[in-house]
């Protein structure tokens, strides 16, 4: 950040090498303005004149007007404290990325979802030949046919996990296995009925698809009535977790952690609070997630080889808009438990650097010259001879 400008505005003083009036002396380089009142190495020059007022007024002559008081002084203490200076950096507001919907059967759709749908496990991503394609949820996508007979498998364990969830596995099973047994077929049968299904006590590859949680439709690729085939995704997902995508330069950007606190500003202004989750490369294209931004933070450099994952602290708050431009307030520096005034505090000496204008308990005034450090909105880090925490200091009004 840069240093303040040579002159403190509406300070008005000078002091010269014999120090400021009724102080010590400090023989510090003069602040570049004058500040009201102008002290001398001999003092308060119109000593002699007051004395000549004093005579007027006693022979008789006109009285002279009372000389007018003092003006007031703004004072602040100096304080320990711990500064924070930061950098904004552009990122889009969005939906974490999902596992794709991947289609395995072959005819015609029937059915697509339109954008911004949630759909959930037990509910229906789309149609092909006016039959339902169902969403389960597990981690590890499905492969074969399920029947009896089957190898086991992780897949039957999902298969039963999801059956006893949607509570078509009421007094059949318990818990879920990867053996396939008669409880599974007729479990597979109450659930084939009420989807509407044929009633065959086993599942087609294709009919049902296993992803990790209940997901958010996107923008269709297909519509209905166009011919289905193996490996279409029908349109994009997301998962329902609201995230900010942060495109970085690693070279020029500041050092991010996981686990940092970060803030988002919205378009509207209002600041949310979030934690980068995740710190990784860009997520492909087609995914779904929120579009990455090409130039990078840091400048406007090459497309960025890093992206960071925000996750808001409480997403409801950031509406549920996808694509949305939003700014991150990303940290640059900590300079923890320093001294720091206000930046008003500062005096900018005709010699080069800073000083600050104590004030004494008995009310006099000394100036103490002062190097800066970190410069973190309105305060700014200080350091110098007899500069303590709780000593106070003149500010500009």
């Amino acid at each position: 950040m840069t240093g303040p400008s040579a002159r403190r505005r509406g300070r008005g003083r000078l002091a010269t090498s014999g120090g400021l009036a009724g102080t010590s002396g400090a023989t510090l380089p003069s602040p570049a303005r004058p500040r009201g009142w102008l002290a001398t190495s001999g003092g308060l020059a119109g000593a002699a004149a007051a004395g000549a007022v004093a005579m007027v007024a006693v022979t008789g002559g006109t009285q002279a007007p009372a000389a007018p008081a003092a003006p007031p002084v703004t004072t602040a203490r100096v304080t320990r404290t711990s500064l924070v200076t930061t950098m904004l950096t552009e990122g889009t507001l969005g939906y974490a990325a999902s596992r794709p919907v991947v289609n395995q059967l072959t005819g015609t759709y029937t059915r697509i979802p339109g954008p911004g749908r949630r759909i959930a496990a037990g509910r229906v991503l789309y149609a092909v030949d006016n039959l339902p394609v169902v969403l389960m949820t597990g981690r590890i996508p499905a492969w074969r046919a399920m029947a009896p007979g089957i190898t086991d498998g992780p897949d039957v364990a999902e298969l039963d996990r999801n059956l006893i969830a949607l509570g078509y596995a009421s007094g059949l099973l318990t818990a879920p296995s990867a053996v396939w047994t008669a409880a599974t077929t007729a479990a597979v049968e109450r659930w084939q009925q009420a989807a509407g299904l044929p009633v065959t006590g086993q599942i087609d590859l294709g009919r049902v698809l296993f992803l990790p949680g209940p997901v958010r439709t996107g923008a269709p690729a297909v519509a209905a009535g166009e011919p289905a085939s193996p490996g279409q995704a029908p349109y994009q997902v997301t998962t329902e977790h609201r995230v900010v995508t942060v495109p970085l330069n690693p070279v020029s950007a500041p050092r991010v952690t996981r686990g940092e606190q970060v803030t988002v500003i919205l378009p509207s202004g209002v600041s949310a609070r979030a934690r980068v989750t995740a710190i990784g490369p860009p997520a492909p294209s087609g995914s779904g997630t929120a579009s990455v931004p090409g130039p990078s933070a840091g400048g406007s450099g090459p497309a960025a080889t890093t992206v960071l994952t925000v996750t808001p602290a409480q997403p409801r708050r950031t509406g549920t808009a996808s694509g949305v431009p939003v700014q991150v307030s990303l940290t640059t520096h900590v300079a923890s438990g320093v001294l720091a005034v206000p930046v008003s505090a500062l005096l900018a000496l005709t010699g080069g650097g800073y000083g600050l204008e104590v004030v004494e308990p008995s009310g006099a005034r000394r100036l103490v010259g002062v190097r800066t450090g970190v410069f973190a909105g309105p305060l700014v880090q200080v350091s110098g001879p007899r500069i303590a925490a709780g000593t106070t200091v003149v500010v500009a009004q």
